[in-house]
């Protein structure tokens, strides 16, 4: 996005946030700025001047969703694909929505990519999670289904390890039971690799990393010889073994991606090209690309091409030009009429700068890291207490 383009549109987003979240204009008030401050900061390029409202300010646990969320238009929740059960509500509306579903497309479409397997759960599975997931009377969507949708429209073929066995929970529903998940076997998993290996086709082996990892601790090296056609986009994180419900060990990167290039038969070269994580969250539409980094040994991310990132110091939020910190993410809404006090988000991740420019706007960074002991606390003013002011 063009820098001007950009100005306009943020200018239009805060304009519009300011004007609706009371949440907003009082954690302006608390540094001190007015709109015309705002205003004055865009033009300047001092895009980190715009306070950000705490990512976990959205959490259903809050009790804010009414405060950080305007349901005067048309639209859905996002909620966030939580399986701890405090998950976040973002009321997004139609044209916002369209854009995400853009943002994935670009994320997980590759040229020549026909079949896939996603190592995560089925359409079937978070359909019933987004129906489940519905609030203060509006529609609500898992954000892991929106990733779906846009992947699906670029694969020929897509299957999922994960689904829903139809039969017995039909029976189970008639006992007054639950759904009946079903995994796919590992013969299935190898069958389909082994077919598009035969037919010398492109294959994305996309993935939630806690659910691809059983898959590929049964493979043995040299088992395939995919080299360039293979392609693994991971997504959600996870590589602690820690994420909500799901428990299981410490997943290391780089042992994970030197095993992928044994099992699956990838030169080094192709480890910067074809394995890659997406750093995306339901508090925000920008969906950031990271690839495999031999001398990191870590995937080195870009910021999104319409987002402004900053990496702020965890106590005062001032910018940092080095070393590490909080990820701060500036982005405007598709057509700067926010339907949630998202434009300007702080996660409580941690990242280490690799590239910045002098306006302290962060172009690589590596090291994401959820931070130990997270609160609201400490960097950011206590959610409750900014709604109260």
């Amino acid at each position: 996005m063009e820098e001007s383009r950009y100005k306009e549109l943020l200018k239009e987003s805060i304009s519009n946030q300011w004007s609706r979240f009371a949440y907003f204009r009082n954690l302006c008030k608390r540094k001190n700025l007015v709109m015309t401050d705002l205003l004055m900061a865009i033009d300047n390029e001092e895009y980190y001047r715009i306070p950000a409202v705490m990512a976990t300010a959205f959490k259903r646990s809050r009790g804010l969703i009414g405060e950080l969320n305007d349901l005067s238009r048309e639209g859905r929740f996002q909620v966030s694909s939580s399986t701890s059960g405090d998950p976040s509500y973002i009321f997004t509306s139609r044209e916002e929505m369209d854009k995400i579903l853009d943002n994935y497309r670009l994320t997980f479409g590759i040229e020549g990519v026909s079949r896939a397997i996603g190592f995560a759960p089925s359409c079937t599975i978070l359909n019933g999670l987004s129906k489940k997931s519905g609030c203060m009377g509006r529609h609500g969507v898992a954000r892991m289904k929106l990733a779906l949708d846009a992947a699906k429209k670029h694969y020929r073929e897509l299957k999922f390890t994960l689904d829903i066995n139809m039969f017995r929970t039909i029976i189970a529903g008639i006992c007054g039971g639950k759904a009946v998940l079903e995994k796919r076997q590992i013969n299935d998993i190898v069958s389909m690799i082994s077919d598009a290996e035969k037919e010398n086709e492109k294959i994305s082996l996309g993935s939630v990393v806690l659910l691809f990892s059983p898959y590929l601790n049964q493979m043995k090296e040299g088992q395939f010889s995919l080299g360039s056609n293979g392609y693994f986009p991971f997504s959600g994180g996870g590589y602690n073994g820690s994420k909500g419900a799901i428990r299981g060990d410490k997943i290391s990167k780089p042992d994970m991606v030197k095993k992928i290039a044994a099992v699956f038969g990838m030169d080094k070269s192709h480890l910067s090209t074809n394995i890659k994580d997406i750093y995306a969250f339901t508090e925000s539409s920008a969906t950031h690309e990271g690839f495999w980094s031999e001398n990191l040994q870590d995937y080195l991310f870009q910021a999104w091409h319409e987002s402004k990132v900053y990496i702020v110091d965890p106590e005062t939020e001032e910018p940092l030009r080095t070393g590490t910190g909080l990820i701060k993410v500036i982005t405007p809404y598709a057509d700067g009429n926010p339907s949630a006090a998202n434009v300007s988000v702080l996660q409580l991740d941690s990242a280490t700068i690799r590239e910045c420019q002098l306006n302290y706007s962060v172009t690589l960074f590596s090291n994401i890291a959820r931070v130990a002991g997270a609160s609201a606390e400490g960097c950011a003013y206590k959610a409750e207490e900014i709604a109260r002011a």
